[in-house]
This record gives C-alpha cells, structure tokens and sequence, in this order.
C-alpha cells in the first residue's frame, strides 16, 4: 500500500526591512567612487590603471551575477 505524501516544510520568509531610498545610495556610492577616482589621481597614478581596477571588478562582478 502506497504511503500518503509528507509534508515538506517550507522555509522561512524574511519579513521585508524598511524601504531602501535607491537613489540615494546610489548617490552615496557614485561620490565614494569619485573621492577615491580623484585620490588616485592626486596620488599619481595612471589613468589606464585605474580603467583596468574598475573594468576587472566590474568583471568580476558579471561573473558572479552570471554564476
């Protein structure tokens, strides 16, 4: 006799945080990218290191969205 199918618990769902203001984090991040783009400037360092630095991580970045 066939056995009747168990349950299987379902896990739990997070309650949803507050509402993160998108703009404004993404205003935060695009003035911490310049303070550090205008630091390496200053600090003597090439603009085609600095283009290679944010195209590998922007790389990396697709490479672990893409799995």
């Amino acid at each position: 006799m066939p056995r009747a199918p168990q349950a299987v618990p379902q896990p739990q769902v997070p309650e949803p945080s507050a509402a993160i203001d998108v703009n404004a984090e993404v205003g935060h991040l695009d003035r911490a990218i310049t303070t550090a783009l205008n630091a390496a400037v200053a600090g003597g360092l090439p603009n085609g290191y600095i283009v290679a630095v944010l195209h590998a991580h922007a790389l990396k970045q697709t490479q672990l969205l893409l799995g």
